[in-house]
């Protein structure tokens, strides 16, 4: 359940991050700007979810009795193997498999590219430029190829496409890449068109001259689905100084999505230590929920011990954010959590007239005999 709830506050971070610079930042000439906005949110959207700001939003803690599962001897032993995952999970590292994979056929198409000497190539890829020497206009070609290589372009997109093998199912890291190679190109046409002799001769060059395409991750010179936006971005006026303001605004964007993120881990209210606080019930009491996680647990193993697990009852009555404290075995750890699960919603904790939510602590003891 973490590792989901993860991904959506990372994919929401990310919307938030990213339709600010659709709606407010694209247009601007600050090209350089525009590349450290759309790295740096990407990071954000990547580490803020990761943070636990519940040590500075008071939560209501209460602490259970132990509850003690025993099995039938008679009954059959289930067979969980250790191996045992969820779909998801399934799913999930297929994808990056998957995507880890065709990275790496790309980099390695790239590299027989490099070596290659056809004509009408114009790329660059890390430090190493591939132009055609006898392509009219080579000095513009060169110097944008030039600007690629120095400003470590290929860096953005590698870190880039990492990301996304780890992110592959969320659409937001393709419109990420493909903005940043925009960016890129922005910058790398903003000094080639000064050895172009004009902006307007600059643009016929782009427009009119036929040039191979590069690879995949390559910074290629002639790209038919970036041409349009750099031809209308060389003909735009430069943006005012004073419109650099508009940048401020990842900082009020970054405090809300770290006050979202942390909406799960917290109530947002300070508790008063003096506050009264009427626990969360399980309908029917203690009782009834001791005798819920026997009913629906299995015999996964032969081990005794007990587990000790943590869960918030959230306002709604819903349970939630359940962990493993103090474990037994990987394979009863999970038992512990699955049952855990499983509870249908409380009756929520109620703080001075209010449902707050409240942080529970159980220990539960497994025991394979009927005893």
């Amino acid at each position: 359940m973490e590792n989901q709830l993860y991904f959506i506050w990372s994919s929401i971070a990310m919307t938030i991050f990213y339709m600010f610079y659709q709606l407010v930042l694209k247009r601007e000439t600050f090209f350089l700007w525009n590349r450290i906005y759309l790295l740096a949110t990407l990071c954000l959207a990547i580490m803020l979810p990761l943070l636990n700001l519940s040590a500075l939003f008071g939560l209501p803690q209460m602490e259970l009795m132990d509850i003690s599962l025993f099995f039938i001897a008679k009954e059959k032993l289930v067979s969980v193997a250790e191996t045992q995952i969820h779909l998801f999970s399934v799913l999930y590292w297929t994808g990056v498999s998957g995507s880890a994979i065709w990275l790496v056929i790309k980099l390695a198409v790239i590299k027989n590219q490099l070596h290659s000497q056809e004509i009408g190539r114009a790329f660059s890829f890390w430090r190493t430029k591939v132009i055609d020497p006898d392509l009219s206009d080579f000095d513009a070609i060169n110097a944008h190829e030039e600007v690629h290589v120095k400003q470590l372009h290929t860096l953005d997109i590698i870190f880039v496409e990492l990301i996304a093998v780890f992110f592959w199912f969320n659409p937001l890291i393709y419109c990420y890449r493909k903005s940043l190679k925009f960016v890129h190109e922005y910058l790398a046409d903003e000094h080639a068109v000064k050895y172009a002799g004009s902006t307007k001769q600059y643009a016929m060059t782009l427009f009119l001259k036929s040039f191979k395409v590069g690879p995949v991750l390559t910074n290629t010179f002639y790209n038919p689905s970036l041409l349009e936006a750099r031809i209308r971005m060389l003909q735009c006026k430069k943006s005012s100084v004073k419109r650099l303001w508009k940048y401020i605004g990842l900082v009020p964007m970054a405090a809300l999505v770290v006050v979202l993120c942390s909406w799960k881990i917290s109530n947002f209210s300070s508790m008063d230590s003096d506050s009264r606080v009427q626990p969360a019930i399980f309908p029917g009491g203690v009782d009834a929920f001791s005798n819920f996680l026997i009913q629906n647990s299995k015999k996964v193993s032969n081990e005794r011990g007990k587990v000790g697990v943590s869960f918030i009852v959230e306002a709604n009555g819903e349970v939630t954010h359940e962990k493993v404290e103090n474990g037994l075995s990987p394979i009863v750890d999970r038992e512990a959590l699955r049952i855990i699960s499983l509870s249908p919603n409380w009756e929520p904790a109620v703080q001075n007239g209010l449902r707050v939510r409240s942080l529970y602590h159980m220990n539960i003891n497994f025991n394979p005999d009927n005893q």
